[in-house]
């Protein structure tokens, strides 16, 4: 392959799996104020799934690559892009996509350096489920100490963050599961596991709850989860976070039914404060780098999957097999 040549993880239609394919691309050339990055590891989202099938929050443009965070190495620097110098580990996420390949051309103001001691796997598992954590849990939500905290599919990259962050601040969590081994991993962060295929999760909830149900609920599955976590387990003045729609499956709520209920129903996407809020996102980036720092949470990588393997890699995450990050590292040899 020629020097100036790189292999993309690409969409030329939206649709399923079979619409990916590993092409041979430009490498891009850095524009004013970006670097080019050579990536390391690049960390999976449902994001990335639903830019594929193409009901993304934003538009995506077609050809597309696909990939919305990184970790690499600072291969190139553009026109005043000062700050930076070849050969630094950076992190950094891509609103636009273009992270599953072997480069990034990357606005060098939106780079941070990886925390020392994080590989880069831990250091694409840190940003986009990180801060999407961290927020839920402390401008969406403002979870409280002493309040139960329900976390849907909460062994995933996301759930799993947000558990250990709940925990931080004074919560009792409740986290539902699929397997056995997501209950243990649940429970080994501090949360109490619920299997939601045994028996009836909402029955389970108001056990633990002694009937009156979670304050605080954090939903990303949509469908029937949705609608019975706000009707039947959402405590009274409690809030329900929907930070995603993994299932497709969407609900229509009845005005009467939301004014009747005395139950807050609140959205959440990480992209506008990307976008729009850097000193928050910062802040947010600040404390979460302070929590893995000093051992209160973990970054918990999955499995990770070569670039010449990602396809294996968005089956692993779709498939609801993983446990904690999904991660798409540089290709092999």
């Amino acid at each position: 392959m020629a020097a100036n040549r790189m292999m993309a993880l690409m969409i030329e239609e939206h649709g399923g799996p079979e619409v990916m394919r590993i092409a041979e691309v430009p490498v891009p050339e850095p524009g004013l104020g970006e670097v080019l990055v050579r990536m390391e590891a690049c960390g999976l989202n449902f994001s990335d799934i639903m830019a594929r099938e193409g009901r993304y929050l934003r538009e995506t443009q077609l050809p597309h690559i696909l990939g919305h965070e990184f970790c690499g190495i600072v291969d190139k620097l553009g026109p005043d892009c000062g700050g930076w110098s070849e050969g630094e580990r950076v992190i950094g996420t891509s609103q636009a996509g273009g992270s599953l390949a072997d480069f990034i051309a990357a606005p060098a103001a939106k780079l941070s350096a990886c925390p020392e001691g994080l590989s880069p796997p831990e250091g694409a598992a840190l940003l986009v489920q990180g801060l999407t954590a961290v927020h839920l849990i402390d401008k969406a939500a403002r979870v409280q100490p002493g309040e139960t905290v329900l976390v849907h599919a909460a062994a995933g990259g996301v759930g799993s963050l947000a558990v250990q962050v709940a925990r931080v601040r004074g919560a009792r969590v409740i986290g539902t599961s699929s397997s056995d081994r997501k209950r243990r991993f649940i429970e080994e962060l501090g949360g109490t596991a619920i299997d939601y295929t045994r028996g009836d999760w909402v029955e389970e909830v108001l056990s633990l709850t002694e009937g009156r149900g979670a304050e605080v609920i954090l939903e990303s599955v949509g469908g029937d989860v949705l609608g019975r976590s706000y009707r039947e387990v959402l405590a009274d003045f409690g809030r329900l976070v929907v930070y995603g729609v993994a299932s497709g499956d969407v609900v229509n709520f009845n005005n009467y039914d939301i004014l009747a209920s005395n139950k807050s129903l609140i959205g959440y996407w990480l992209g506008p404060h990307l976008a729009g809020y850097p000193d928050l996102v910062r802040a947010a980036q600040e404390n979460l780098v302070a929590m893995v720092g000093s051992g209160d949470i973990r970054l918990i990588v999955g499995e990770t999957f070569p670039l010449e393997r990602a396809a294996e890699a968005f089956a692993h995450l779709q498939g609801r097999k993983s446990v904690g990050k999904v991660v798409v590292t540089s290709r092999e040899g």
